[in-house]
């Protein structure tokens, strides 16, 4: 009998309207609550941390739409049948390969002292091909007669393609 009368009352007090008024309350509360720990979290840049859990370093955020537009620019040079186009192609990938290691963090005057810093187990097969296409990189620019051939700049453009979606950027 005394749970019947307990049960009744708190039936009662659940649909009241000063039941709805706190419930109200505890959901404006709740929400400037979880406002503010989201702006904390901010703040305290725990997003860059975020990133460092999930790939290792503090990759770089980057607006995708305007990296497809420079990667499709970039991409668009193989559809010339002018070798030098190729080379400029192959030049651009780099330089944006480079940039995206300077954002991750790592430190050089160049491409060659960035991959150096790269360790062993850091961005996985990424590193040694990365090397190869920088090291053909450096032929077309240091080298005036080298030639490239339409196959060898799509498979370098392949290999920084890889690597930028590797770091979840195309």
């Amino acid at each position: 009998m005394l749970i019947e009368v307990f049960a009744t009352s708190f039936k009662a007090f659940y649909h009241s309207s000063f039941f709805l008024g706190l419930k109200i309350l505890a959901g404006i509360y709740l929400a400037v609550l979880l406002i503010d720990i989201t702006l904390l979290l901010i703040l305290k840049g725990v997003s860059a941390k975020y990133r460092v859990g999930l790939k290792g370093a503090d990759v770089p955020v980057v607006s995708k739409k305007k990296l497809l537009k420079r990667w499709s620019a970039i991409k668009a040079r193989l559809e010339s049948k002018n070798a030098s186009q190729y080379k400029v192609a192959i030049i651009e990938a780099d330089a944006l390969a480079e940039e995206f290691l300077s954002g991750v963090g790592y430190r050089g005057e160049n491409m060659t002292q960035k991959l150096e810093q790269v360790g062993q187990f850091h961005l996985d097969e990424h590193r040694e091909t990365l090397t190869e296409v920088h090291k053909l990189r450096n032929r077309i620019v240091h080298e005036a007669d080298f030639e490239v051939d339409h196959q060898t700049a799509k498979e370098a453009l392949a290999v920084y393609e890889n690597f930028l979606k590797y770091l979840d950027f195309l």
